[in-house]
């Protein structure tokens, strides 16, 4: 085991605890006061989470419920509500505290840490704060993390009898290493996608299948006319030029109606989207180019019948 700690809420949870602060720099009325992620930590946890310390200090034992009050923010709070200055020594008051202390109390801010994600499929970094658990002894922190060189599962079993020799009463239960709490968290959104991903193939199936079908149709349909045309003196490239522009026609039509339709519903995709926007217009023309060339590809072969029709035996033909 290399280090260990507590903490109110676990990152790649999705709990989160949203709470109001004052600033005094920025008065606000009681119903629009700014909030963000409050979390409750104890010593060791940026170490633990191999958080980085990006400016001022980390917690110590000298942070206790009667020296003075103190907080870290991370840095998506710095760059939210102290855009171009240093927060460290700026002072605010969380709208939590200790009711036995006398309620919130106004803290200082004395370090700045990296962002930590609480989702993984978080489209920005939130803003968040922390506060050591020693100034706020009527809460506690219910989660424990444990950061080791070996297989985090080997170290359950002496986990448990570690917290069963402290108080038998404490019950550990969801066990999880942190690639499981990602795989969990992933889990939804995968099987969202995969059966996207399933229609999508199954859409441009239903593009190959149905334009063949359809061009094959068509230069039967045109078997005579073809031959006229070959007859008089059409060159074979200039039949298959002229199948293919029908198909290129159709699929533009195709490609059109279909680009308008996710522009329109892109924002129901939203929230199943990760490291992309609903609305990519590189992921959009990655997108017609691959069905616009399947869809091409497909009508080759009745270009290539067409190609090959003999002038005699359509001309023969009724």
């Amino acid at each position: 085991m290399q280090a260990a700690a507590g903490t109110l809420i676990l990152p790649m949870s999705e709990d989160s605890a949203d709470v109001t602060f004052q600033n005094p720099e920025h008065p606000m009325p009681e119903g629009l006061l700014p909030s963000a992620d409050i979390t409750l930590i104890s010593g060791d946890y940026f170490k633990t989470m191999q958080t980085p310390l990006r400016k001022g200090r980390d917690f110590t034992d000298a942070d206790t419920l009667t020296s003075p009050q103190v907080m870290i923010v991370n840095q998506a709070f710095a760059d939210k509500f102290f855009p171009g200055e240093d927060p460290i020594g700026k002072k605010l008051k969380p709208g939590a505290g200790d009711a036995s202390a006398g309620g919130p109390a106004w803290r200082t801010i004395v370090g700045v840490v990296g962002n930590q994600h609480h989702s993984m499929t978080q489209p920005h970094e939130r803003a968040g704060y922390y506060i050591p658990a020693n100034q706020l002894p009527s809460w506690c922190c219910v989660v424990s993390v444990v950061r080791t060189s070996v297989d985090p599962a080997s170290l359950e079993p002496a986990v448990r009898q570690l917290v069963a020799s402290m108080d038998k009463d404490i019950p550990v239960t969801d066990v999880r290493s942190m690639p499981e709490l990602m795989s969990l968290q992933l889990s939804q959104p995968r099987f969202a996608m995969v059966l996207l991903g399933a229609f999508a193939a199954l859409a441009l199936t239903l593009t190959v299948v149905g334009l063949y079908g359809v061009m094959t149709y068509s230069v039967s349909r045109r078997t005579r006319e073809i031959g006229v045309r070959l007859a008089l003196g059409a060159q074979r490239a200039m039949v298959m030029r002229m199948v293919l522009r029908e198909a290129a026609i159709l699929l533009a039509a195709g490609v059109a109606i279909g680009l308008a339709a996710s522009l329109a519903g892109g924002s129901a995709l939203k929230t199943m989207l990760y490291g992309t926007a609903a609305r990519d217009p590189l992921v959009l023309t990655a997108v017609c180019i691959v069905v616009a060339v399947a869809g091409l590809i497909s009508a080759y072969l009745p270009a290539l019948r067409a190609a090959a029709i003999e002038p005699m035996q359509a001309l023969r033909m009724d």
